[in-house]
């Protein structure tokens, strides 16, 4: 969510060796293209249920004052497949929804707000964890080749007894290489690995029934950001995470094994 121009302070010091941060600058507006594909497999008895989807989204991030900001959905298209067929979402209504953010100098990021969706858009895919592992965090360091760093992000959230939801990201850094982009911008190239746990409980609408989900998996990417600029400029993964859903009501259990696998491309815009 740095929400705006993203700009290092400019000092005597080679910008190589300084310590790399993001900036907000409140009279400009970023807008990033973010493409994300998953594929969950459910292996309830009998046969397996297959449920695909696709969220392409133009997301728009500007900052208020200080390190706080704005983001919003410019463009939105969920569509996917499941075995009743192929579903496309009408997203008219998540447009221009504000969340609202708080961005360190470091990345990290602390979600204040997030709007209320639609009901047919909440039923596909909960829209408010956006901002849960968007950016990357930066260490106290210069971004030099085969420096390492660490963080750990936890959210939780409960809107109701039966509807919870828990998350921990271990993310591991590691600095590949420098590089360059269009117009000469010097970047760097960063390996991004993490570790991930994500426990929820929710209601069905029309049973009498909870479910509690629960995964554990791996992610593995990359990320490249422009310590002259301070811009995240491209981040790229792939996770796996398996685990089981467990439907409980009326004095009856069933517990179905799951698999999700995703990969995601986040790329700023010109």
């Amino acid at each position: 969510m740095i929400g705006a121009v993203l700009a290092l302070a400019v000092t005597t010091t080679p910008a190589v060796l300084q310590q790399a941060q993001y900036r907000l600058t409140p009279r400009d507006t970023l807008r990033y293209q973010e493409l994300t594909e998953s594929h969950i497999t459910l292996r309830p008895p009998g046969d397996s249920v297959a449920i695909t989807s696709r969220h392409d989204a133009t997301i728009a991030i500007a900052v208020e004052r200080g390190d706080t900001a704005t983001a919003w959905y410019e463009q939105l298209t969920l569509t996917g497949a499941n075995p009743s067929g192929a579903t496309h979402t009408n997203t008219d209504g998540t447009l221009h929804l504000p969340f609202r953010l708080v961005v360190a100098p470091s990345g990290q990021t602390t979600l204040v707000a997030a709007p209320a969706f639609p009901a047919e858009v909440a039923a596909q895919t909960d829209l408010s964890h956006q901002f849960e592992d968007y950016f990357i965090t930066l260490p106290r360091t210069a971004l030099r080749p085969n420096a390492t760093w660490a963080d750990t992000i936890e959210n939780s959230h409960a809107g109701s007894p039966r509807d919870t939801y828990q998350s921990r990201h271990i993310r591991r850094y590691r600095v590949l290489r420098d590089t360059a982009l269009a117009g000469g911008v010097a970047a760097v190239v960063i390996a991004v690995d993490q570790e991930m746990t994500v426990r929820s409980t929710s209601p069905l609408e029309t049973q009498p029934v909870t479910v509690l989900t629960r995964l554990r998996g791996i992610e593995a990417g990359t990320a490249v950001f422009a310590p002259t600029t301070g811009r995240l400029m491209l981040r790229v993964r792939r996770g796996h995470l398996e685990g089981e859903q467990t439907l409980q009501g009326q004095g009856r259990q069933m517990v179905v094994p799951i698999r999700f696998e995703y990969s995601s491309n986040l790329a700023l815009l010109p």
